[in-house]
């Protein structure tokens, strides 16, 4: 059975911006011994600490759309191998053999779902009574897609997403799906 991968990466994320805090404190440093000392063998050691801070905000920001971009990959790599578990029922059918080439076609499709598809598979079914977070979801879908792609200026996400706000969402549905073991693992 899965268990929920999006913990570590939230503390990974935390852990992140805290170094970015830390390093703003050290680049606000007024003794000049301290803040080279501080910042030695940085690149943020030698630019004026106004430009060193733009630096820290402009990495700070990046990282928050790596972060929707990572967690997303682990939440799909995770919806995905739920399914597979989940479809081990198939092999249950009669006759075994019948059973079992079901299964391993379905274990092959699965990895070229949508994650679209797979998000409406969920919303009609035991997210049925949740479709605000499954449409939360696409809208996370929709910026991890535009970080991925570039982020194009000129086809901006549908909404200026936190990554906070991303990880509750998608641990909601991990942890609601997990509440849930499978029928039959074969």
């Amino acid at each position: 059975m899965n268990s929920n991968p999006l913990p570590p990466l939230l503390e990974i994320y935390e852990t992140a911006q805290h170094s970015f805090k830390i390093a703003e404190r050290a680049t606000k440093t007024q003794e000049p011994k301290a803040r080279q000392r501080l910042l030695q063998r940085t690149h943020l050691e030698t630019p004026p600490v106004e430009e060193a801070i733009q630096m820290i905000e402009k990495s700070a920001n990046e990282t928050d759309a790596l972060f929707v971009l990572a967690m997303w990959a682990t939440f799909e790599r995770f919806l995905r191998q739920e399914l597979q578990t989940r479809g081990r029922c198939l092999c249950l059918n009669q006759p075994p053999v019948l059973g079992q080439a079901l299964y391993e076609h379905f274990e092959k499709e699965v990895e070229f779902w949508k994650p679209g598809e797979i998000l409406d598979v969920l919303k009609d079914s035991l997210f049925n009574q949740q479709t605000m977070l499954i449409g939360h979801a696409k809208q996370i879908l929709a910026y991890r897609d535009w970080v991925a792609h570039g982020k194009n200026p000129n086809r901006p996400p549908p909404t200026d997403l936190k990554p906070l706000a991303a990880y509750k969402t998608l641990n909601d549905i991990v942890e609601t799906l997990l509440r849930y073991s499978p029928a039959a693992t074969v």
